[in-house]
């Protein structure tokens, strides 16, 4: 297939903690839960600060009373209702959609490379309006999943694989992208992210935030 003069490079982003998270969905929903409830103005970074498990405890930390039956009512319903919305089932990682976007504008093809089934990942990143951004799937369903690089060679395998980028979270993902041969990225900013051992595979590059995905990319096609 001749080059496409237009396309810049091409990168894999896996989809589970790298690019959705269902705790940042939680995130999310307490945003609006609170907002609702204590009729101000509530952001994440307040929400990350008095964050906890515990629903009492989270109530409390926020100065509600859930010794009082009718806050603890309303907080029960309408925390049951926002957890059964599907935007608040899971949600894109802080600076995800920048990246998605901004990549997309400087010229490179973006692709997903995951171990989730095919339905619930278009589902899932429609539902987020991020499915049109991404060129092509390969999911569970779909292929020999990972860590056999497979799914790598059938969307991006007759382009230069040293300036191919596989952005993962999992050790999984950097197997994948060191038996394919392209650029491996480990994707920190997943709490369940195991630097450890991205370091004992050899990892290419780490990044902690999605925006620092932006210098290793301009590093990789310099």
């Amino acid at each position: 297939m001749p080059k496409d003069p237009s396309i810049k490079g091409h990168i894999v982003f896996d989809c589970d903690g790298t690019l959705i998270s269902s705790q940042e969905a939680i995130f999310k929903a307490i945003q609006v839960l609170m907002s609702e409830t204590l009729e101000r103005p509530v952001d994440r970074a307040e929400v990350l600060e008095k964050y906890t498990a515990d629903m009492a405890q989270l109530a409390a930390r926020f100065g509600l009373d859930v010794e009082n039956e009718e806050v603890r009512n309303h907080l029960i319903k309408r925390w049951t209702e926002l957890s059964n919305q599907n935007e608040f089932r899971y949600a894109l990682f802080e600076g995800i959609e920048e990246l998605i976007l901004k990549l997309s504008e400087m010229g490179y093809r973006l692709y997903v490379w995951t171990a989730r089934d095919r339905m619930s990942t278009l589902a899932i990143l429609k539902s987020l309006n991020v499915a049109k951004h991404f060129y092509e799937f390969r999911c569970f369903d779909d292929t020999t999943p990972k860590p056999h690089p497979m799914g790598l060679e059938e969307m991006v395998g007759e382009f230069d694989r040293s300036k191919t980028l596989m952005i993962g979270d999992s050790t999984t993902d950097i197997q994948g992208a060191k038996s394919f041969g392209c650029v491996s990225v480990g994707a920190l900013w997943c709490s369940f992210a195991n630097e450890a051992y991205m370091d004992e595979l050899n990892v290419d590059y780490k990044a902690r935030t999605p925006d620092e995905i932006i210098k290793i990319v301009e590093q990789v096609y310099s």
